[in-house]
């Protein structure tokens, strides 16, 4: 194919295209109107919300120039800069919005890679949102089917990575959406070589796998990225068995090469930095203790970087608050240092209020405590968090192999004892993903659920109700300029929302499934990938 496709080449002298194009399906391309938590809304099944108005009032696509992107997902732009780093031009690769493959791929372009989170739509909290809702297939499975639809794409060499490309590396899959490559592991060792072998017309394997990189192969980012997302680690440490992350070695990038991330932003014109890490105030520390003094030198000098408005974290570790109070304390006052901060977004794991749980499952998210405390941990956490203007978004995972009623209720009861704080909690039906220690166990579904878990999953949803209206209220997070129209539909999607969600918690909280759930039979949650033709 690739011999072909360079001998057209010399018929098409005049064709600047590409040779490399990166792209992602539409959720993933997107602000988000600025707000973290609501990329999530791209987990959620259509027919709650039209997908025309969805994409451009929630989610419009990033800013774009001569059909580039401005601002993209982070895995793309790293793959962009590895292959800059690797010999290629920017002429040869760009990183490009699938509404405008159209026009960017020609044909000099012989490779189109795709990445994506949750490609099929199977993971949580996907599947979950999709099988109770019941409403339709999941936008980002949706997308993802329509951007393999494209016709410039189908005649191309496809790779397809990311995190969820396990989800797509069966051949006889593979062959129906028209993918000749599947990339699974990091893109700093193999992607290059990869790239290069498929454009000499060498045979490269349908699915590659790749090794970890050393920290001195992570590139500096070429261009701008989403929400200004920069990585500051790679890998967790505390070795929970259900995800993927805590399977990753410990490595950390040095403040110099961060610095240098940032500023690509923030000529890209992000003016906000998101510090993506599994836990913040792990930063340069290889043991459970932070180190302190390198955890506050990095937002420091985050901080004085001219331009950076606003900082926000992705990820923070329960364990590392409740231990560690005062280094918490002394960042945030770090923070509200900058013109726009008006809280500190974050994500963290809650998981269950089971110390059993905890011991069998995930023994070193407690640390340097025993599982047994863990209750205590969540509460006083969150707390702290809170004092200091933290708003989280928490995972609450349920469904584990070995789960049993009485975990189930020990999960509720912590819920009872953290409902003053303000949150969002997210609960997560167990999937089993390739990658993780249990990746052999079987998922969890709704033909699993009890009454408990009805009863958990209503819990949580009422005490999110709670916070995001005190949140929206507190802090005029509706109140936005720019389009009076594309703003009004902002204000009216979050209100639709929760007002939605709302009108389930009470029949949820007595343990009863959604109105009408039984009555439903169709199974939007497994995809229907009939594509190639």
């Amino acid at each position: 194919m690739s011999v072909l496709r360079n001998i057209i080449r010399k018929y098409n002298d005049g064709d600047t295209s590409p040779r490399v194009v990166l792209t992602a399906d539409e959720t993933m391309m997107s602000n988000y109107k600025g707000g973290i938590f609501l990329g999530f809304s791209t987990c959620m099944p259509t027919g709650i919300f039209p997908s025309w108005l969805y994409f451009r009032a929630i989610a419009p696509p990033v800013p774009r120039e001569n059909g580039r992107a401005v601002h993209a997902d982070y895995g793309l732009r790293m793959a962009e800069s590895i292959l800059l780093e690797n010999g290629f031009t920017k002429e040869e690769v760009a990183v490009v919005h699938p509404k405008d493959l159209k026009k960017v791929v020609g044909h000099n372009t012989e490779i189109i890679g795709i990445t994506g989170h949750d490609l099929l739509g199977i993971n949580p909290p996907t599947s979950e949102f999709v099988e109770f809702m019941q409403t339709g297939p999941p936008l980002n499975r949706l997308k993802f089917l329509e951007l393999l639809k494209k016709p410039c794409v189908k005649d191309k060499t496809v790779i397809v990575g990311g995190k969820s490309a396990w989800q797509v590396s069966n051949p006889e899959l593979m062959n129906k959406l028209g993918i000749d490559h599947v990339y699974i592991g990091e893109a700093e060792t193999a992607f290059p070589d990869t790239v290069k072998n498929i454009l000499k017309g060498k045979e490269v394997p349908e699915i590659i796998t790749s090794d970890e990189a050393e920290v001195e192969e992570i590139p500096e980012l070429k261009g701008g990225t989403i929400h200004g997302l920069v990585e500051t680690m790679r890998g967790c440490g505390r070795g929970c068995d259900f995800c993927t992350p805590a399977m990753q070695k410990l490595r950390f990038k040095p403040i110099k090469k961060i610095l240098k991330d940032i500023n690509t932003n923030i000529e890209a014109g992000n003016e906000r930095v998101l510090l993506h890490s599994e836990d913040i105030l792990r930063y340069g520390s290889r043991k459970i203790t932070p180190d302190r003094e390198k955890v506050k030198r990095l937002f420091r000098e985050v901080s004085q970087i001219e331009g950076i408005k606003e900082i926000k974290t992705s990820h923070i570790s329960l364990a590392s608050v409740y231990h560690n109070p005062d280094l918490l304390k002394q960042i945030s006052e770090i923070c509200f240092t900058l013109p726009e901060q008006r809280i500190i977004g974050t994500q963290t794991g809650i998981e269950t209020g089971s110390p059993r749980i905890i011991d069998k499952y995930m023994k070193g998210k407690p640390l340097p405590s025993e599982p047994e405390k863990w209750p205590e941990i969540v509460e006083q956490a969150l707390g702290i968090l809170n004092d200091n203007k933290w708003f989280p978004a928490c995972t609450l995972m349920y469904g584990l192999p070995a789960e049993k009623e009485e975990d189930v209720n020990k999960t509720l009861e912590l819920l009872d004892d953290i409902k003053h704080t303000e949150k969002i909690i997210v609960p997560l039906n167990f999937v089993s993903m390739e990658g993780s220690a249990l990746s052999e166990d079987s998922s969890f579904t709704a033909k699993d659920m009890q009454p408990v878990h009805w009863q958990l999953i209503g819990e949580c949803m009422d005490q999110s109700i709670n916070s995001i209206e005190k949140l929206l209220k507190k802090e005029q997070i509706l109140n936005q300029e720019g389009n009076f129209i594309k703003n009004s539909v902002f204000r009216y999607f979050i209100k639709h929302l929760l007002k939605n969600a709302e009108k389930y918690t009470d029949d949820l909280k007595k343990g009863k499934p959604p109105k009408d759930y039984k009555n439903l039979d169709k199974n939007y949650r497994n995809p229907e990938v009939t594509i190639k033709n």
